[in-house]
């Protein structure tokens, strides 16, 4: 098995070195069939992940830059110099999806990687934990939201993988992803299962995350996630996310809180939930999405 770990970012040159370390440093032993790639649009970012691979004496890397047209491009552009890799077949080649504003457990890579065994299994999700301060108000959502994705992925294998830490079978009919695709994890989630392959989920392959810590952000971010799952409909693929799986964990919120504090903030939640969902719907109603750039989420950096 070929394992590409597949690393994109945006002016990411203050937290890249620990996300390459984090893919280097604890999987020594996977060296010999490891490659880096690691795609960002600008120069700061490039330079300090070569840094690092060179500190370590690492020495499978590729450092792409892409042309600045968002995620998805970026993706695209990594992906195709992996499909030129004539080593092995493409069924046998695995990618490693993650960020550089993130960075993984030790281990993860390799509890993602054993799943592989099973041959019809075509993409492994992984854990997200936030880092952001629970004593907050976004902190604590932030900490719902992720152990609310994860009581979802170990309960229905439909729910698509997420972006900060998956990987997938090299399957041809994946690629190329549509140049509109806003959430490129959930179109190839969809994409794997609609060419007769499962979806597997590592609670224990854990990624570290950042979240948004204003209003402003949330709603970015948020809105980019899952109208990107909305999208997929507008894109010939079906979508494993809509309101209506918000109304099957109406009351996780309220379960989560263990405090009268987050209770009230877990009620502050409903209405900004609902707003959000008629953004989404609205935008994707009037097909008014966003694409071919990058997007920053500042507060969450």
């Amino acid at each position: 098995m070929r394992v590409y770990v597949l690393l994109t970012a945006y002016k990411e040159q203050l937290s890249i070195a620990r996300a390459v370390e984090q893919i280097i440093i604890p999987n020594k032993d996977l060296w010999a069939d490891l490659k880096l790639i690691v795609v960002a649009p600008d120069e700061p970012t490039l330079k300090v992940a070569e840094e690092v691979c060179q500190r370590h004496n690492f020495v499978k890397y590729a450092l792409v830059k892409d042309l600045a047209k968002g995620k998805p491009a970026a993706i695209e552009m990594a992906v195709k110099s992996i499909q030129d890799d004539t080593r092995s077949t493409q069924e046998d080649k695995v990618i490693v999806l993650t960020d550089g504003d993130v960075y993984v457990e030790n281990g993860s890579i390799k509890k993602l990687l054993n799943h592989f065994t099973e041959p019809m299994i075509g993409g492994v999700g992984g854990h997200p934990v936030s880092l952001d301060d629970k004593a907050s108000f976004f902190g604590y959502i932030s900490h719902l939201f992720c152990e609310a994705a994860h009581v979802r992925r170990s309960r229905d294998p439909f729910t698509p993988m997420s972006g900060y830490l998956y990987a997938i079978r090299l399957l041809p009919g994946i690629f190329p992803l549509d140049p509109a695709t806003r959430a490129e994890d959930a179109y190839i989630s969809q994409k794997i299962l609609a060419l007769g392959y499962n979806i597997g989920y590592e609670p224990v392959a854990l990624v570290y995350v950042k979240f948004p810590k204003n209003l402003t952000d949330w709603f970015k971010q948020k809105s980019r996630s899952l109208g990107g799952n909305i999208q997929l409909s507008k894109l010939g693929l079906g979508s494993a996310r809509s309101i209506s799986q918000d109304f099957s964990m109406a009351l996780f919120p309220l379960r989560y809180a263990r405090t009268p504090r987050e209770v009230y903030w877990s009620l502050l939640l409903y209405p900004l939930r609902f707003l959000l969902w008629f953004r989404i719907y609205s935008t994707n109603a009037f097909n008014r999405y966003k694409t071919g750039a990058w997007e920053r989420i500042e507060s969450s950096k």
